[in-house]
């Protein structure tokens, strides 16, 4: 039995063992925290990875943003941590703080941070990290480094596609599966650019018991969200649908309405291939839904609609 996630196990515990591109790498310098950073892009590029391994050799206070973001997470928690730095200890001393998925803060915690980075710039340091760089105000940002992790050329996206499957093969071999060239390159590329995902797939495998992997065999892997998209081409009951959704995703709002634009037109590809006419459709409707997610009052409320619509295109 599994006892270990492999995200966990396998997470890089270094900066010469993240998956950078060198562009990232040149603005990290040293690793030495010279500045505040704001890693932003879509997730499982190692955003976060890169955050705990920058603070590792510092007093570090690790906040979720999504879970903690009240002011008196700032007043109570962010201000005591830092307080405690002497001006004397030096730079080395810096404490650091690091705000995990800060796109998900509120108001009150944006306004109560500005203040509180700038009050203790001398001795604490933050890190921040987020899967939506608008969402975070401007006037928040302005106090980051901010880098995108996301891909920004042919030739970085290769870059990073190429050390993401010497990763994967890597796994794969730690844990007794062979896997052929063709597979991999089909495997990493069907989840690129997410790492954490290809690890989680990777277990899942492993889980199986299964010991090789044909190009075949990829197609038939399960989907981050394949019982929403068996959903989505399914004409069943509205209700039961709706308190399926609310049920188990209500909490995965930006989850889903992101596989829905990424993973659902291979989803349909591979198992609905009489309705591959219809991706435009779907794809439009998802971009018009993800835009409007952050102007919304209950952004339940966008998924759902975006699921229904999906799922009316396909079987009209």
């Amino acid at each position: 039995m599994i006892q270990e996630l492999f995200t966990e196990k396998y997470r890089p515990q270094s900066l010469d063992q993240t998956i950078l591109p060198s562009r990232i790498r040149t603005a990290i310098g040293d690793g030495k925290l010279h500045q505040n950073y704001l890693f932003y892009g879509p997730p499982g590029l190692g955003k976060t990875t890169l955050a705990k391994v920058l603070a590792k050799n510092y007093p570090t206070l690790y906040i979720n943003v999504s879970d903690e973001s009240s002011v008196d997470v700032i007043r109570e928690k962010i201000t005591n941590w830092c307080s405690t730095i002497s001006l004397l200890d030096g730079a080395e001393q810096f404490k650091v703080v690091l705000l995990d998925e800060m796109d998900g803060a509120s108001d009150q915690f944006y306004k109560a941070l500005r203040a509180t980075i700038e009050k203790f710039a001398a001795t604490a340091r933050f890190i921040g990290t987020c899967n939506y760089i608008n969402k975070v105000p401007d006037p928040v940002q302005s106090r980051f480094t901010c880098i995108n992790f996301d891909t920004i050329s042919k030739e970085e996206e290769k870059e990073v596609m190429m050390e993401f499957a010497k990763r994967a093969y890597a796994i794969f071999g730690k844990s007794g599966i062979t896997i052929s060239k063709e597979a991999l390159a089909e495997f990493v590329k069907r989840n690129f650019p997410d790492m954490r995902s290809i690890v989680n797939k990777i277990q899942t495998f492993v889980v199986q018991g299964v010991t090789s992997i044909e190009a075949e065999d990829v197609k038939k892997l399960n989907y981050s969200f394949r019982d929403v998209f068996e959903l989505v081409t399914k004409s069943a009951d509205a209700y039961e649908n709706y308190k399926f959704l609310m049920t188990n995703y209500s909490s995965k709002v930006d989850e889903v309405l992101q596989a829905l634009g990424s993973e659902l037109p291979e989803y349909i590809r591979d198992n609905h291939p009489t309705k591959v006419a219809k991706i435009p459709q779907i794809l439009i409707t998802v971009a018009n839904h993800q835009a409007q997610r952050v102007h919304v009052i209950d952004p339940c409320v966008t998924m759902l609609s975006a699921v229904f619509n999906c799922q009316m295109i396909l079987n009209s």
